[in-house]
């Protein structure tokens, strides 16, 4: 992304890409439906250009979309949306063909379910209003589509044993995040370690963050801070190998994936 782009353009553009993909057309021909050039019109998709709103109308018309693309672009230009990393996170989930974590506090947002997320965003941002909360939580729907896809990248969960224990949310919500993250465990759609209170000396006490590796471009981390989280790339290799050790050395002291399912069940009588 360069230097006058913007997230909401990027995630604008990806979705319209998307959506023509899926309709079969090409980027030529949807551009001249439009009136833009070739060039004009790729610089949108790759979030390099903004899009007029009268554009997104005629694109949505030309591919069929019902409504989709003016949707997606009001989402994205609305007054009131969403901080950048909202948008910057799902980006690079589609991205990646593996994504690492390590969160000592929370479930991981990938794996949230509505009820938790709704109960963590009321208790995290009181002051929000319903419909800031819900576009927040609508957000988090979205990148949940990821479990789903054939082609998911590999997912690899450490999480410290606390996080299966402390409330979020009454008893009933808590239950139904436990089983949700039973399933997909289940169902192998990730891996996940419990990271064990006792763990001597046990690292990432500096909080949580992720690695994200792609097939066709340097790995990215991203560290996780009260209001956002911030994306360290090539330019801080340092970080960024600092992260990928700081993960191997959880995993090491973690129990072994074939545990997990063992500690979320106790995890669950708890709160039975």
């Amino acid at each position: 992304m360069d230097r006058k782009s913007k997230p909401e353009w990027v995630t604008f553009g990806d979705s319209l890409r998307r959506i023509r993909e899926r309709r079969g057309k090409t980027g030529v021909a949807t551009a001249k439906s439009v009136g833009l050039s070739p060039t004009m019109y790729s610089s949108i998709e790759r979030g390099k250009r903004f899009c007029l709103r009268e554009h997104a109308v005629n694109l949505d018309e030309f591919l069929e979309a019902g409504n989709e693309v003016v949707r997606i672009w009001t989402r994205m230009n609305s007054p009131d949306r969403l901080p950048d990393w909202f948008y910057r996170v799902p980006e690079l989930e589609r991205e990646a063909s593996e994504i690492r974590e390590f969160q000592p506090l929370l479930i991981p947002g990938l794996l949230q379910n509505r009820a938790y997320a709704r109960s963590l965003f009321r208790a995290s941002r009181p002051w929000g209003r319903s419909a800031e909360l819900e576009r927040m939580i609508e957000a988090r729907v979205v990148r949940w589509g990821l479990l789903e896809d054939d082609d998911r990248p590999l997912l690899w969960f450490v999480i410290s044993s606390s996080v299966l224990t402390s409330p979020v949310g009454p008893r009933e919500c808590m239950i139904e995040q436990l089983d949700r993250l039973s399933a997909l465990v289940e169902d192998e759609k990730i891996y996940l370690q419990v990271l064990p209170a006792d763990a001597p000396a046990a690292p990432g006490r500096d909080g949580p963050f992720r690695l994200y590796r792609f097939p066709d471009r340097t790995t990215l981390a991203s560290a996780e801070y009260m209001t956002g989280e911030k994306i360290i790339d090539d330019t801080e290799p340092e970080k960024l190998r600092h992260c990928e050790i700081v993960f191997g050395a959880l995993q090491a002291a973690a129990l072994p994936s074939t545990d997990a399912l063992d500690q979320i069940m106790k995890a669950r009588m708890a709160f039975q």
